[in-house]
Order: C-alpha cells, then structure tokens, then sequence
C-alpha cells in the first residue's frame, strides 16, 4: 500500500472513530477543536477570522460551527470591543465543562492510536509525520 493510501486511511479512521466518541456529547470534531481553540486562548475569545486561519476552512463553515456551538450553549457571540464588524466568539463555563470531557476522550483515543509505541518511537513518527506535512505544503 503506498504511503498517501495509508494516510487517507488513517485519517478517515481517526475521524470515524473521533466522531463516534464525540456524539455521545453532541459534539463533532471541528465542534471540538474550535473549542479547545477557545480554552487555550486569553479570556477564551477568539475573532471568527482567527478561527478560519487556524484551520484552514472558510468563513461559512467558521460561521455554521459557531452558530451550532452558540445554540448549545457553550459558546457566546460578540462584537469585537473597537471593530463592530468584527464578530467574536467566547467560550463559556458550559462550553469549558464540556471542553474538559471532549479532551479527555480525544486524548485517551489518542493513547489506544498509539498504543504500542515507545517515547522515542512517538517522538519519531512525530518528527517524520512533521517532514511529510511540510512537503505536503511546499509542494506546486
């Protein structure tokens, strides 16, 4: 099997089985990771375009992950404080609660992936998937 086959496979496993952990939370993983964004930032607000940056999706996507995770209740909208046309998103104690759990299970599925593997195999594999993903990019 050839190496970009592999990792097609490995990434639609991981998000097969991400989402399945995840539902049960009523999350999806770009739910997940834009909340995770959240939490690592200063007062866990982020602007919508920062958001987009981050991975690489369009503002209507952005926008639809927002608009669902507002819904839950586990993000609030806002208006950035001098630029009224931009639209911010803040996370909040029921969003961070809920970041909490959605961690914990992405890092546990993340310990039974490499399950196996010792630390110098893990930091390895990490520095050779950072090669491929770098090439990936500088390509054409």
């Amino acid at each position: 099997m050839d190496l970009a086959r592999k990792l097609k496979l490995i990434d639609d496993s991981i998000k097969k089985k991400a989402n399945n952990d995840l539902e049960e939370m009523d999350l999806t993983i770009a739910q997940h990771h834009t909340l995770v964004f959240l939490v690592r930032r200063e007062n866990h607000t982020a602007e919508l375009k920062e958001i987009e940056r981050e991975f690489r999706v369009s503002q209507p996507t952005v926008a639809g992950i927002a608009q669902r995770l507002e819904a839950k209740g586990y993000v609030e909208s806002m208006q950035h404080p001098t630029d009224k046309r931009v639209k911010m998103i803040r996370l909040t104690p029921q969003g961070e609660a809920l970041c909490k759990r959605s961690w914990e299970k992405m890092k546990a599925r993340g310990e039974r992936m490499t399950a196996g593997l010792s630390e110098e195999e893990l930091a390895e594999l990490d520095r050779l998937l950072d090669i491929v993903y770098r090439n990936i990019e500088a390509a054409d």
